[in-house]
C-alpha cells in the first residue's frame, strides 16, 4: 500500500513518527513538500510566491506516483493551502484523503463542513492512522475508529478519542529519512527533536490550551528517558552527520532531576550546540549552568507582556515579572545566545502597555526580543476570552474556526496595526541599542517615525552573525543560519524552474 505525505514550509515531527510506523508495517511512503518560498511565517511576497509555487509539482508528482492514501499534516495558517491542493489531488486520483494535525483536532466539525477530507485524525495518531490504514486496505468501514472522524450519510461522526501514549519511549524514533531524502539539508544543519509531548501549562494563545481540553485528566504531558532521547541522537550522529540539536520541548527545563540527568549524559555522549524552550519561573543558577556546560548555544524565554494581570489572567501564564528579571540576569551571565517572545496586540493592552514592556525590554536585555503578533487559534481559551469582553463577534469566530486566511503570528496575526508595529520594531533592537536612547525614544514618541514594516527575520540574521562576531555568542540560530537559508532556496528555486521548464 502506498501513503503520500503532504505538507509545506518545515520538517513535521508528526509526520515523520507515523511515516516510522507506516514503515514498520511494511507500507510504502513518500513525502510530498511545499517549501514556502517568499511566503512562510516570516515573510509574504504574494508574487514571488506564486512563481515559484510547487503546488502543480505537487499535485503532478501525487498523480504519477497513484498512493491510496494521501495524508495532510494541517495547522489553521496552512488550512486554505490544503483544501485548494487536497481538492485537486482527489479529482486527479480518487485516493482517501487524510487531515491530521492540530487545526483538525481544534474544529473538527468545522473541517468536515468543507467536504474534502474523507477521514481527520484527531490527537496523536500513530494508532489511530495505522488502524485507519489498515481498514481502508481491506475495504472496510473506518468510521468508529477511536481519534477519527468523518461523514456517513450526511452525518458527522466525531470519535472519542484514546488516552495519549503513555510509554513514549515505546514509540519508534521519527523517521528522518522522511525529510532527509527530501532535504539533506533541513535534517543535518539542525536535528529536530521532542524529548516531550505536551506542555505541563495551558497558556490561553497556545494550541496547549486546546489539548488540555481534549485529552482532560493532567495526563497529556509526557517525557522521554533521557536514555532514549540520546539513543536517538547518537544514531542521528552516525547516520546524518548533524550538526546541532533543536529540542522543541515546549518547557525544556521544568524538571530538574531530569534536566540534570539528560544534560550531563548528552555533555558526555552528544556535544553538539543546541536550542531549546525555557519559562522563566524554571530558569535558575543550577540549570544555566547545566544547559551552558552541555553545549546549550541559544534559548527561547516566554515573556509576552510585562502587564502582570494581562500575563496571568489573558494568557493564562504563570510567574511575575520579578522572576522574569531574575531569569535574564542569570542567562544573561552565560554566553547562550537568548531569544523572548514578546506578544503584541493582546486584549486591554495598548500603546502605553506596549511602552511599559519596551522599557522593560531595554532594561533587561535580551539578545533578541523576538515579537509577535496574536493569533487567535481555533479552540484556544484566548477566543473565548475575547468574546467575553466582546473584542470577537460570533462571525469573527466562525471566520476563525475556518481559517481561510493567512495570518501567521510573526507577520500579522489577527491583532495588527501599524503604529503598534512601530513600538515593536524598537523592542526588537533593544538587545542592541543603549537602555538610555531606547528610553529617549520613548520619552519624545519618536517610535511613532519609526520603520513600521516588518524586520524579524533581517533582524534574527544580523543581530545573530553580530553576536557571533563581537561577543563569541556562537550558534545563535535555532534552526538555519543565513547559509542555510541560502542554500535552501537556492535547492528549490533551482528545482521549480527546472521543473518549469520541463527538465
Amino acid at each position: 500500500m502506498k501513503i503520500a505525505f503532504v505538507t509545506s514550509h518545515y520538517e513535521n515531527l508528526g509526520l515523520e513518527y507515523l511515516s516510522a510506523r507506516m514503515k514498520a508495517e511494511g507500507r510504502q511512503v513518500r513525502l510530498f513538500f511545499e517549501p514556502g518560498l517568499f511566503h512562510n511565517f516570516f515573510m509574504e511576497r504574494g508574487f514571488l510566491h506564486r512563481i515559484f509555487s510547487f503546488n502543480g509539482h505537487i499535485a503532478r508528482g501525487i498523480e504519477k506516483w497513484k498512493p491510496d492514501v494521501v495524508a495532510f499534516s494541517v495547522i489553521s495558517d496552512n488550512y486554505g493551502w490544503t483544501l485548494r491542493l487536497a481538492r485537486e489531488i482527489k479529482s486527479r486520483t480518487g485516493a482517501v484523503i487524510v487531515f491530521g494535525g492540530v487545526h483538525p483536532t481544534s474544529v473538527p466539525e468545522f473541517v468536515l463542513e468543507d467536504g474534502v477530507a474523507d477521514y481527520l485524525v484527531l490527537g496523536e495518531g500513530e494508532d489511530a492512522f495505522s488502524e485507519l490504514v489498515s481498514a481502508v486496505e481491506r475495504g472496510e468501514d473506518a468510521s468508529g475508529i477511536r481519534n477519527t472522524a468523518c461523514v456517513r450519510d450526511g452525518r458527522k461522526i466525531i470519535n472519542p478519542l484514546r488516552p495519549p501514549v503513555a510509554n513514549l519511549d515505546g514509540l519508534p524514533f521519527p523517521d528522518k529519512d522522511l525529510f532527509f531524502e527530501e532535504c539533506p539539508a533541513a535534517v543535518r544543519a539542525s536535528y529536530m527533536l521532542l524529548g516531550s509531548r505536551g506542555c505541563p501549562n495551558s497558556c490561553s494563545y497556545c494550541w496547549n490550551s486546546m489539548t488540555h481540553r481534549v485529552y482532560p485528566g493532567g495526563i497529556y504531558f509526557r517525557r522521554r528517558s533521557p536514555r532514549n532521547v540520546i539513543a536517538e541522537l547518537r544514531a542521528a550522529k552516525a547516520r546524518y552527520g548533524i550538526k546541532k540539536v533543536t529540542f522543541y520541548d515546549e518547557v525544556f527545563t521544568d524538571d530538574p532531576v531530569w534536566l540534570k540527568t539528560f544534560l550531563e549524559m548528552y555533555r558526555d555522549e552528544i556535544g553538539l550546540p543546541f536550542f531549546c524552550c525555557v519559562h522563566p519561573d524554571a530558569v535558575t543558577e543550577e540549570s544555566v549552568k547545566l544547559l551552558s556546560d552541555a553545549g546549550c548555544a541559544a534559548i527561547n524565554i516566554g515573556i509576552q507582556t510585562i502587564n502582570e494581570e494581562t500575563r496571568t489572567r489573558v494568557l493564562g501564564r504563570p510567574g511575575n515579572n520579578d522572576s522574569v528579571s531574575r531569569a535574564m540576569k542569570l542567562l544573561r551571565a552565560s554566553k547562550i545566545f537568548i531569544y523572548s517572545n514578546i506578544m503584541l496586540g493582546l486584549p486591554g493592552e495598548g500603546e502605553e502597555e506596549v511602552l511599559r514592556t519596551l522599557r522593560f525590554c531595554a532594561e533587561h536585555k535580551a539578545d533578541l526580543p523576538a515579537i509577535y503578533w496574536l493569533r487567535y487559534y481555533p479552540g484556544t481559551r484566548i477566543v473565548n476570552i475575547a468574546c467575553e469582553r466582546g473584542i470577537l463577534s460570533d462571525a469573527q469566530v466562525r471566520g476563525i474556526n475556518q481559517s481561510r486566511e493567512y495570518l501567521p503570528y510573526a507577520i500579522t496575526g489577527n491583532t495588527y496595526s501599524k503604529n503598534i508595529q512601530r513600538l515593536g520594531n524598537l523592542i526588537l533592537l533593544t538587545g542592541v541599542l543603549p537602555a538610555r536612547f531606547v528610553n529617549y525614544m520613548a520619552d519624545k514618541k519618536l517610535y511613532r517615525y519609526f520603520y513600521s514594516g516588518n524586520l524579524l527575520f533581517p533582524v534574527i540574521l544580523l543581530v545573530g552573525w553580530g553576536k557571533m562576531l563581537f561577543q563569541g555568542k556562537r550558534n545563535p540560530f535555532h534552526y538555519f543560519g543565513f547559509r542555510d537559508y541560502a542554500a535552501y532556496y537556492m535547492r528549490y528555486a533551482f528545482r521549480r524552474l527546472l521543473g518549469a521548464a520541463g527538465l
